[in-house]
């Protein structure tokens, strides 16, 4: 057993770059910024530090209540959870 956790041990430390891990875009507050991890048509959102290259969109507010954005602002909307459906409205990131 102590072969299997130092091994685990071994595994992480190798991965680990110091960075807290992405959380999904479900958590992201207003001035967050959020890589696109999969498509433009099926997007797969995580935070990430606006100064990073990879930023493609800057979270502006949460439409949550409302459920949509103005037309000006990019939208995206992830469904489920336990507080339901979360709707963001996000300007794209220029770098």
């Amino acid at each position: 057993m102590s072969a299997v956790m130092a091994g685990f041990w071994a595994l992480t430390m190798a991965t680990d770059d110091g960075k807290p891990p992405a959380e999904v875009a479900r958590y992201a507050d207003a001035g967050d910024c959020l890589d696109n991890r999969g498509t433009h048509a099926n997007p797969v959102l995580f935070t990430i530090a606006c100064s990073d290259t990879k930023a493609n969109y800057k979270v502006m507010f949460s439409a949550t209540a409302q459920g949509k954005c103005p037309q000006e602002f990019d939208e995206y909307t992830e469904r489920g959870g336990r507080n339901g459906n979360t709707t963001l409205c996000m300007t794209r990131v220029r770098h």
